[in-house]
């Protein structure tokens, strides 16, 4: 009898122990693999959206910074232009020769324009003084700038005050084609400018681009990625009526006041009194965008800048515009060295 109830006990805490060691059933673990899967779901979902933002975040800032770069750009230039020109520089017979995209109307994609800018060629190596026609620049100065085009033909400025077309080169002297007269004096270490005529445009291939399209180029060189259109209106004084400039921008609506309407943004200036030596101010828009769509992103009606509209433009989806973020930069840049009067 106690053999009976001592081999049951033990059988009764075998069967606790094996019941004890049992695994998870089958409707356990398929539990467990659900609530497994929703918490890798949202934590994948938590990521991607982080992720997604940072990248929107990161073109964003991208393209504004591209915006500013290229408006600072080109301000630049145009606040310089025309610095110690005293006739025509390459193809550039102004300090700015406006091209607008379709001067007998609205326009159909981005406007282009040419600048005489100075560069930095050298500084005298020796003093310029008296009636001479050549001038020594620092070592080497040539040769760092020849790979950009500069050579016999090219125009230079002495400290911004003589300016003159170089005849001949020989290491780093140059032979004047305008000598320097007396009494002017030049020392050591003056600067000697190379003036150059450059042109500003929009590229849209990636083989102009030399990468990411769209860009804007400078003298055909890509500068700045991103820059999907460039438009550009002018106020002048002296483009209507006689001709005769007064040191005021003309008032183009006759409202009495210089206000917006006083820009053109549609002509050739080709045509007098419409030229561009009368041209003293000029608004520059650029529109900088991201350089690849996003099909998460809806963006509002294409907006017009100047006399361009996008739904104009060969090839416009707006399926496809909308698709791309963009930002807007404009900046109204005074022509120093052609001047208001005072």
């Amino acid at each position: 009898m106690t053999n009976r109830r001592t081999r049951h006990r033990q059988s009764r805490i075998v069967s606790e122990s094996v019941q004890a060691e049992r695994g998870a059933s089958l409707v356990e673990l398929m539990f467990g693999i659900a609530i497994s899967m929703i918490v890798t779901a949202a934590g994948y979902t938590v990521m991607a959206t982080g992720e997604k933002t940072a990248q929107i975040n990161d073109q964003t800032v991208e393209l504004q910074q591209n915006g500013r770069i290229a408006i600072e750009l080109i301000s630049q230039d145009l606040k310089a232009a025309g610095f110690g020109m005293n006739g025509t520089i390459g193809t550039c017979n102004n300090a700015v020769v406006p091209a607008d995209n379709k001067p007998t109307g609205a326009d159909t994609g981005p406007d282009s324009f040419s600048v005489a800018v100075p560069t930095n060629l050298s500084t005298l190596a020796a003093t310029a003084t008296g009636t001479v026609s050549t001038i020594t620049l620092a070592s080497g100065a040539v040769a760092a700038m020849t790979p950009d085009g500069f050579g016999t033909g090219s125009t230079i400025s002495v400290g911004g005050v003589h300016t003159s077309t170089v005849s001949a080169i020989s290491g780093d002297i140059l032979t004047l084609q305008t000598a320097i007269g007396t009494p002017r004096v030049y020392g050591i270490g003056t600067q000697v400018y190379w003036l150059r005529c450059l042109s500003y445009d929009v590229a849209t291939t990636t083989a102009l681009c030399s990468g990411l399209a769209p860009c804007l180029r400078r003298g055909g060189v890509p500068i700045v990625e991103g820059i999907e259109d460039l438009q550009l209106s002018y106020a002048c004084d002296g483009c209507t009526g006689t001709g005769v400039p007064d040191g005021i921008v003309d008032d183009q609506n006759a409202s009495g006041t210089f206000d917006t309407s006083d820009f053109i943004s549609n002509s050739a200036w080709t045509s007098s009194p419409m030229t561009p030596d009368t041209i003293r101010l000029v608004r520059v828009t650029v529109v900088a965008r991201q350089t690849r769509s996003d099909q998460d992103w809806k963006g509002t009606a294409p907006t017009t800048v100047e006399d361009h509209n996008p739904t104009s433009d060969s090839g416009y989806s707006l399926t496809n515009y909308s698709q791309i973020r963009r930002r807007i930069v404009t900046r109204t840049v005074q022509l120093r060295n052609v001047g208001l009067a005072s």
